[in-house]
């Protein structure tokens, strides 16, 4: 167990220098339809396993929650970890290049690590849905009732005339107004904070709703948080590298003293 201890413990980052790139530019543009992207479909799989898994108990439904967050936030932090560590790896190459007397585009200093890179990326990746939950937030109001069905047995007595113009109300279906619409899609790219509360339960629904901007960040953050790990994987990779470097040296001398130790003369007794 030490052994193995000693043998984790032996790898260790190497920092090398690279080029600094620009945290605005048209590569960190283009990744932001693949964050756009994974907040769709995080949204759609939240919306599809909350229809299907919902349970009376809030904390089961808290439970999904945080499961379906995790693993938005978790898609975003791989992805975010990813991209970082490439372009580390890229912005090394630039270095070297520079270090050269060789030219370095501008298109290739877009492509460099920058720290801010990851959260424009991020921030423009979700920039549709955060202006939709900022007119949202704007215009949105407490629902205070919803109108019930009426049973099948009720038709029956439709038709008299002191009773059905009191259920006509039942029939009478407001036109939707843009508030309607835009409840619809913030619900289903927040259903897993929707699904908290009972759907009765108006005041937390609207708190909710209220804060739909700060929480349609919360995922695409974590594409940021994991860009800027970048440095440190690439500086892994390269105590990486050293180590296993070293075993083979190790094994090489080996391997050699084992030969030399073959190919002396053994003594006459």
């Amino acid at each position: 167990m030490q052994n193995k201890g000693k043998k984790k413990s032996a790898l260790k980052p190497i920092y090398k220098p690279y080029l600094k790139g620009r945290p605005v530019s048209r590569t960190a543009a283009k990744r932001a339809w693949r964050v756009l992207g994974t907040v769709v479909i995080t949204s759609v799989i939240g919306l599809l396993a909350a229809g299907m898994l919902s349970f009376n108990s809030v904390f089961l439904r808290a439970a999904l929650c945080a499961v379906l967050l995790g693993a938005a936030c978790a898609m975003m932090w791989a992805e975010g970890s990813r991209q970082g560590e490439s372009d580390v790896s890229f912005a090394e190459i630039a270095h070297n290049r520079l270090e050269q007397g060789k030219q370095v585009e501008n298109s290739d200093r877009d492509i460099c690590y920058h720290p801010g890179k990851g959260f424009f990326t991020a921030l423009l990746g979700a920039l549709p849905l955060l202006l939709i939950t900022l007119v949202f937030a704007v215009i949105t109001h407490k629902q205070t009732h919803t109108l019930g069905v009426l049973p099948s047995w009720v038709s029956a007595f439709e038709g008299q005339p002191e009773v059905g113009q009191a259920l006509a109300y039942y029939h009478d279906m407001p036109a939707a107004t843009l508030e309607d619409i835009l409840r619809v899609a913030v619900r289903i790219m927040l259903f897993p904070f929707i699904n908290l509360p009972s759907s009765s339960d108006y005041q937390s629904l609207y708190v909710i709703e209220k804060l739909s901007p700060l929480l349609s960040l919360i995922a695409p953050a974590f594409y940021g948080l994991g860009y800027l790990r970048g440095p440190y994987l690439r500086a892994l990779v390269h105590g990486n590298i050293r180590l296993n470097r070293r075993r083979q040296n190790r094994q090489q001398r080996k391997a050699r003293e084992a030969r030399a130790g073959r190919n002396q003369p053994k003594e006459l007794i």
